[in-house]
C-alpha cells in the first residue's frame, strides 16, 4: 500500500488547474481550515518581474490565536514531497512544518505546510491581479465568504 501524506496549499496552489500546470498528482482534495493563523502576502520573490512591493501568499500566526483561515488539503503519494520543496525552495525560501487542520466535519487531520522563513519575509506587500485571479478556481472548495475577502484584496497593479 503507497504512503500518502497531506499537504496544505493556501496560496495559487489551491487551484486545480494551477496543480494541473506543475505535473503533481493527487488522490482527493478537500477544504481545511487553519486556527489562529491568517493569509498574508509578505514573501519576498525572488523575481518580482519588475512589480514593486509585490508580495507572495505565506501564512502568519495571528497575534490574539483568534480567527482562522482556509485552504486545501491534497492528499497524495510521499513521493510527491521532492517535488513539494523544489517548488517552494526548501529550505532557503520556505520551511515545511507538520500542522494540524479542521476539516468541515469538524474532525483533525494532519498534514504538512510551506510557511516563508522569516528572513525572505517583509511587511508592506501586496498580490498580483494575476495572483488573485488564480483564486477565482477555488470557488467550488472555499467558502464565498473567504473566497470573497481573498477577491477584494488591493493589489500591486
Amino acid at each position: 500500500m503507497p504512503n500518502l501524506i497531506n499537504w496544505f496549499a493556501y496560496d495559487e496552489m489551491m487551484n486545480p488547474e494551477v496543480i494541473k500546470q506543475t505535473g503533481l498528482k493527487y488522490e482527493a482534495a478537500f477544504s481545511v481550515s487553519l486556527s489562529a493563523y491568517r493569509l498574508v502576502f509578505n514573501k519576498i520573490p525572488l523575481d518580482n518581474g519588475g512589480k514593486e512591493n509585490l508580495g507572495l501568499a505565506n501564512i502568519a500566526p495571528v497575534p490574539d490565536n483568534l480567527g482562522m483561515m482556509e485552504g486545501v488539503l491534497y492528499e497524495m503519494l510521499e513521493e510527491n514531497v521532492p517535488k513539494l520543496d523544489a517548488l517552494y525552495n526548501h529550505p532557503e525560501e520556505y520551511q515545511r512544518k507538520k500542522m494540524r487542520f479542521t476539516k468541515h466535519d469538524f474532525t483533525f487531520v494532519d498534514g504538512i505546510v510551506y510557511i516563508a522563513q522569516k528572513s525572505r519575509t517583509k511587511s508592506g506587500l501586496m498580490p498580483s491581479k494575476d495572483m488573485l485571479k488564480n483564486y477565482k478556481g477555488c470557488r467550488k472548495i472555499l467558502t464565498k465568504l473567504y473566497l470573497s475577502k481573498l477577491l477584494i484584496r488591493p493589489t500591486v497593479d
